[in-house]
């Protein structure tokens, strides 16, 4: 499975949400400068995670976005799902399935893929990113 930039910016701009969250509303260009995403592609895409109840957004100079729930309960398929048309490996027209000899093998890895993402939470991977991006200090 091949995911687009827009899939890989989505779970960027959740992930950072998640991770400042602590600091309340977080400005557009924080995000972006931050996940180094386009500044207009993210406004699109915080649309899309509005829509969907992901994120929520106040207006003004000090506004911004936030999410709605805690990043334990966004599963990483909610936010594929939104992005992607399809997140199967083989997207084979109906009715070939019985000549293909891989079928069972795709349909296989289509429903790992499908397990993998609904249970991977937003916060499964911000605790990933702060322990790989730990540098201890030394001093002498």
């Amino acid at each position: 499975m091949k995911i687009s930039s827009k899939t890989k910016y989505a779970l960027l701009t959740v992930m950072d949400l998640a991770m400042y969250r602590n600091t309340g509303i977080i400005k557009v260009a924080d995000i972006a400068k931050r996940q180094d995403i386009p500044q207009k592609f993210l406004e699109q895409i915080l649309l899309l995670l509005k829509g969907a109840g992901i994120v929520t957004s106040k207006r003004g100079s000090k506004g911004g976005y936030a999410l709605t729930r805690p990043a334990s309960e966004i599963t990483l398929a909610s936010i594929v799902r939104l992005t992607e048309a399809s997140l199967l490996v083989s997207n084979e027209p109906e009715g070939s399935e019985s000549n293909c000899p891989f079928r069972e093998v795709w349909d296989e890895i289509d429903a790992y893929i499908q397990h993998r993402l609904e249970t991977v939470k937003i916060q499964n991977i911000c605790e990933r990113r702060e322990e790989t991006s730990w540098v201890p200090e030394y001093s002498i």
